[in-house]
């Protein structure tokens, strides 16, 4: 079991780094730099998970210095009611897989841009991580039960968060620069202010690119999808519906400014403010998380262990990122970093060092895939605790079963409402030996 002294440290290092890059922060400064066309009516386009936090930002800053906002949407996760002003639709999504209410929230967007944007109005798309799923339909001419196959074939294909986006984005209705295409073709001034949930911030992997254009190739298809643990049956279907959605691209249009307002890069350093705060000296490590999910575990552990014998006194260490997990059609559900987190319990307690190092490992939304988790909390000792409380650690961690495992001993953190999203945190606390 975790000590609970180091928990809580990393637990309150982890909530402080995720209120210092609150979309309030990040949006106003970036709104300072980039402001909307002067004069020109102002709408509102907020897409994703921190589409709340992210709208009432850009509207407090609107109103302060005179910009006439005259509506738009909010298309959340958020499934609670809360009020705006009438001119502005709310609704929400599902995720982590699109299915009727991210259908409906497709609709209500398209008819947004269709009978209230004209021309010389000023859009701003604030778009966050999440956006894919919640306004996940399909393009013309793709079915909704082949899209959303589709879809839940290519969440559990293995495939890294670019090529799954790279996929992903054209066989969606807004992706792929189907939603700019519309704005300009009704003579709006666009402008995009993102917060970015995939390493490296290239703006066409956020939100499956509603307002970017990647032109399709088949051979770039076919090269990712041979990557792909798919079986023959989702292998063909993925086929057949990139066919369709290649009919749809749109043709080229005048680039529009993207401006990424936060990142994972930004939560790292915020974890580093946060441990000196606490005086605790802080390594951000250069490797990003990618990959299986369970292998990055075992790696961060085996990193720790091997910087033990050096450490002179307490020290953090901080990876981002967004690894992978593989799932059979039948897995529980679970989250890729409480899959990580136990995968390193497992190799934390085959070291004597183990019992000296305490990792954390949650996603920064505040929810760590379909579970009442956002991560979880684990050491040297969790392996056997697991064992001791009657849960085989073994056993569940290869039938993708962390959540339950977890669980068993109280290791996990629970679920809450970052408000953002820029990847997963994994922040480990390593004690020296002597």
């Amino acid at each position: 079991m975790p000590d609970q002294t180091a928990r809580q440290l990393l637990e309150s290092i982890y909530r402080s780094a995720i209120d210092a890059i609150s979309p309030e922060r990040a949006v106003r400064a970036a709104l300072d730099d980039a402001p909307p066309t002067a004069d020109a009516p102002v709408h509102l386009l907020a897409l994703g998970k921190a589409a709340r936090s992210m709208l009432a930002a850009t509207l407090a800053w609107c109103d302060g210095r005179g910009h006439r906002v005259v509506g738009g949407t909010c298309i959340s996760h958020e499934r609670d009611v809360f009020v705006l002003p009438e001119r502005f639709v709310t609704t929400h999504g599902d995720h982590p897989y699109p299915h009727d209410a991210s259908a409906a929230a497709a609709n209500a967007l398209g008819s947004y841009v269709a009978s209230r944007i004209t021309p010389g109005d000023a859009v701003v798309v604030l778009l966050s991580g999440g956006t894919s799923a919640l306004i996940g339909a399909p393009v013309s001419g793709l079915t909704a039960d082949a899209y959303r196959a589709s879809c839940d074939a290519l969440l559990r294909s293995g495939l890294d968060i670019h090529a799954h986006n790279a996929i992903r984005r054209q066989l969606s209705t807004w992706g792929n620069g189907r939603l700019g295409a519309a704005l300009l073709a009704a003579g709006a001034q666009v402008t995009v202010l993102a917060i970015s949930d995939v390493p490296g911030d290239a703006p066409a992997s956020i939100g499956s690119a509603p307002c970017i254009i990647t032109p399709a190739h088949r051979d770039v298809d076919d090269a990712l999808l041979a990557r792909a643990v798919l079986t023959d049956t989702e292998r063909a279907l993925l086929r057949r519906s990139i066919d369709v959605a290649h009919a749809s691209t749109p043709s080229d249009f005048a680039p529009i400014p993207h401006h990424i307002v936060s990142s994972n890069r930004l939560a790292r350093e915020a974890v580093r403010e946060a441990a000196s705060a606490c005086g605790l000296p802080a390594v951000l490590m250069l490797d990003a998380l990618h990959g299986d999910a369970h292998a990055c575990g075992a790696l961060i552990a085996r990193q720790l262990i091997s910087n033990i014998a050096s450490a002179s006194g307490d020290t953090l260490y901080c990876w981002g990122g967004e690894p992978v997990v593989s799932l059979p059609a039948d897995a529980p559900p679970g989250g890729r970093m409480q899959a990580l987190a136990l995968a390193a319990a497992c190799e934390l307690h085959t070291a004597d060092a183990g019992a000296r190092i305490t990792i954390l490992a949650a996603g920064t939304d505040g929810r760590d895939g379909a579970t009442d988790a956002a991560g979880a909390v684990v050491n040297g000792e969790t392996w056997l605790a697991v064992q001791a409380a009657g849960g085989n650690p073994a056993a569940l961690l290869a039938a993708h079963d962390s959540h339950a495992a977890l669980q068993l001993v109280d290791a996990l953190i629970p679920a809450f409402a970052s408000g953002t999203n820029v990847n997963d945190l994994v922040i480990a606390l390593v004690e020296p030996l002597h």
